[in-house]
């Protein structure tokens, strides 16, 4: 935990199990603790199969704990929380509304005002840069876009955390960096707590505060490095290249365990 922030995030004793059809147990995740405190900014990452989106998804409220306890703000997790928004790789916009119409969709479910929700969707869509496209329907927009149209919608309710599951994950190189760098600007302005699950270790040098690396068989915990750098991020810098290397590394060790628990299973 970070000295001086208050912990919003805490998973205690965290196990997932899932069951296939013939009864075969798989542990997603296996006693996992963590602590995240408000206001960071925090990436996940790890090799497939580690437990990145099975966590995410529990501390969402999408899934429950086999065993443990998921809190937020010292409350257990059991369902989605509006206070707590998820945005996907998918942008998951609604086709027949506009720009505008899919922002406002979150304000009008909470039951807020016309007038009071037109401004805040508005004022959403201009900290996103599409305040030009605010009649627009979705299949009227590029990629990067679409998944600012998400971030808009998002940030309109004015969450307390923010879950995002590979949100860059299907956008080219230069779309993805200029949207990295629209994240953090966003980010620094209204200091949301931010859990953001890549694969690309590059962009969770680029975004995180901390970086939670994962391990897979049975999913865990592998090291918490703590990004000390300031931002902006320059990629060609130094000390990024030193960090970049260090998390490599560590990156490679997981692979080569995963790899010689799975031959030792064989």
């Amino acid at each position: 935990m970070t000295v001086g922030k208050k912990t919003i995030i805490q998973l205690k004793g965290v196990e997932k199990r899932f069951y296939s059809a013939h009864s075969d147990q798989q542990v997603a995740l296996s006693q996992l603790d963590l602590e995240l405190s408000a206001g960071e900014f925090v990436c996940l990452v790890g090799p497939s199969g580690c437990g990145k989106t099975t966590l995410i998804n529990l501390l969402a409220g999408f899934e429950k704990p086999s065993s443990g306890t998921v809190l937020i703000d010292g409350k257990t997790v059991s369902a989605p929380d509006p206070n707590h928004i998820m945005i996907f790789q998918d942008y998951a916009l609604y086709p027949w509304r506009t720009v505008l119409g899919n922002v406002l969709f979150g304000l009008q479910a909470r039951g807020i005002s016309a007038a009071d929700a037109r401004e805040k969707a508005l004022s959403a869509i201009e900290l996103v840069g599409l305040q030009h496209a605010v009649d627009k329907h979705p299949h009227e927009l590029s990629g990067g876009m679409r998944q600012r149209v998400s971030i808009a919608r998002a940030l309109a309710v004015e969450p307390s955390v923010l879950f995002m599951d590979e949100p860059f994950a299907a956008l080219d190189a230069f779309t993805r960096i200029h949207l990295q760098d629209e994240l953090l600007r966003i980010w620094k302005e209204k200091k949301p707590t931010i859990v953001f699950v890549t694969h690309d270790l590059d962009e969770a040098i680029t975004l995180g505060q901390k970086i939670v690396l994962m391990a897979p068989n049975p999913g865990r915990v592998q090291r918490i490095m703590d990004i000390r750098l300031p931002y902006p991020r320059e990629r060609t810098d130094v000390n990024f290249a030193a960090f970049r290397k260090e998390l490599y590394e560590e990156f490679h060790l997981v692979h080569r365990q995963a790899a010689e628990t799975l031959e030792y299973a064989i």
